[in-house]
């Protein structure tokens, strides 16, 4: 989001993308969304506006997650419902499906193109001869070249390869393989450690929070995960850089911001010398903003007591975290490839708790790895039920291809599911215990946009749940402190007592 590693880009339309619609469609984690909002740039800079409710757009994208085999059914599933709803529509698909199994996913209907995350950032130049064909003649200057091609002007209109055959074509980092998978795919792997891609700061419209991405990728390696082949490389926008786009969203208006990354506690560790996020948190906290940080989900062995120690010192910090727990059984953890134990959590997290009074806290919980007995999901049951948790994620364990639980013999479907349903019961049960004891406590409310009845506004509290108060429109995009009276379902309902 910052013009670190960015090549040049005009704001004037390219010729015949004026007036041209789009709509992207996004599965997963906050980075995919990061992500989209970044290509939603780089397509409105070219003239591109997004398709509205009901409209035929030019051009579909979906922006695929792969974590789970439900993740991958999902983006399979609204692929096919998008084909039938816009028959004459050219589909492109990225993400982390896309990464994993481009060819897999090619052959879904009406998919015309898929790209991998590396080359997310090369959407205006994969664009640019929208609608020709996505596969370059070798013979041809490519498409993906900077501007002219590196030869002056614009390239000609690229031409169709014969299915089967695949190139290796030049872009701004260097070669960029496109699998022999036949024309339409741009998927580079990550043999080589590519560099950070950052995305442009910029205003959007009606929101009140930003999301800045900045770390990619991963080093952990554990042995169900998929996210270090669709991902690559732990890499990190630089601290300077990081200052210079926290300055830019202040002039933006913003009134929250979120760091996030895949790995966001791996922060700097890719740097020479190596920096670390505490030390970024140190470099911030030093200027006074006029917006509140959060920060995305981040590992529990990456939690080190520097960043508490910085965090709890910074009053612009929300308080409020997401910890991938996984199990609270020690045999699944080693076998998980996950280096602490619940003893080691169930500490860090009354740390936290300690340092942090009320703080919002939300689990990952995997239920269902090869090998899990009885036992060891009941220790992870009562772990979740005597922590101070908001709120629980729960996946039932789905085996990823290339991880090496892949090959580890599954526990049966419907014992999965019956574990996973119990967890999302006391997920439920624990964050309705979080908001009864919100009533009469007085936070902080970043106030979003009205709600019903007329002259109610609704808003995100610092640690982090839904909040619907009587007030005037002008209140909007504003923090006020709000009093909790009472709840509905799981929003809170308050009162506004002033202003921070």
């Amino acid at each position: 989001m910052t013009t670190e590693n960015r090549k040049p880009r005009t704001e004037n339309p390219e010729p015949g993308t004026r007036n041209r619609l789009f709509h992207i469609i996004t599965f997963g984690c906050k980075v995919n969304q990061c992500d989209t909002a970044g290509m939603t740039r780089e397509l409105t800079g070219l003239g591109w506006r997004a398709a509205a409710p009901g409209a035929d757009p030019d051009l579909v994208i979906v922006n695929s997650c792969t974590v789970t085999k439900r993740a991958d059914q999902q983006a399979r599933q609204a692929i096919r419902r998008l084909a039938r709803e816009h028959p004459e529509t050219p589909i492109w698909v990225t993400g982390c499906y896309g990464q994993r199994a481009p060819a897999e996913v090619a052959a879904l209907p009406g998919v015309q193109a898929v790209f991998g995350n590396q080359e997310k950032a090369d959407l205006a130049h994969l664009l640019r001869d929208f609608p020709g064909h996505l596969v370059v003649d070798p013979d041809s200057p490519s498409p993906l070249m900077g501007e002219g091609g590196g030869g002056g002007g614009n390239p000609p209109p690229p031409s169709l390869l014969p299915p089967g055959e695949g190139e290796e074509v030049i872009s701004e980092k260097g070669s960029l393989h496109l699998e022999k998978l036949g024309p339409g795919l741009w998927v580079e792997d990550f043999a080589a450690a590519p560099p950070f891609q950052p995305w442009e700061v910029h205003p959007t419209p009606d929101h009140t929070r930003a999301w800045l991405k900045i770390q990619e990728g991963c080093n952990h390696r554990c042995r169900y995960c998929i996210v270090p082949q669709v991902r690559g490389p732990r890499r990190s926008l630089k601290p300077a850089a990081v200052l210079t786009a926290f300055q830019d969203l202040a002039g933006l208006g913003y009134q929250e911001v979120v760091l996030t990354g895949v790995d966001l506690g791996q922060y700097g560790l890719d740097h020479a010398p190596p920096v670390s996020l505490a030390a970024l948190v140190r470099r911030l906290a030093d200027q006074a903003w006029p917006f509140r940080v959060r920060l995305s989900s981040l590992e529990p062995m990456m939690v080190t007591p520097e960043l508490i120690d910085e965090l709890a010192a910074w009053g612009d910090f929300c308080p409020h975290f997401h910890l991938p727990l996984q199990s609270g059984a020690a045999p699944v953890l080693a076998a998980m490839g996950r280096p602490y134990g619940p003893e080691e959590f169930r500490d860090l997290v009354r740390e936290i708790s300690r340092r942090f009074p009320g703080a919002g806290l939300g689990l990952d919980v995997l239920v269902g790895f090869p090998g899990e007995t009885a036992a060891d999901f009941e220790a992870t049951r009562s772990l979740v039920a005597e922590l101070p948790v908001t709120y629980l994620h729960v996946f039932p364990y789905s085996p990823r291809p290339g991880t090496p639980a892949a090959d580890l013999p599954p526990l049966p479907g419907n014992l999965v599911q019956a574990r996973a349903r119990i967890m999302r019961e006391l997920g439920q049960a624990q964050k309705e215990k979080f908001l009864e004891a919100q009533l009469g406590q007085v936070r902080e409310v970043l106030v979003e946009g009205p709600a019903e009845p007329e002259g109610w506004l609704q808003g995100l509290s610092d640690h982090y749940l839904r909040v619907t108060f009587p007030g005037p429109p002008a209140l909007h995009n504003r923090r006020v402190m709000v009093r909790f009276t009472a709840r509905q379902d799981e929003v809170l309902v308050g009162e506004a007592v002033g202003e921070p």
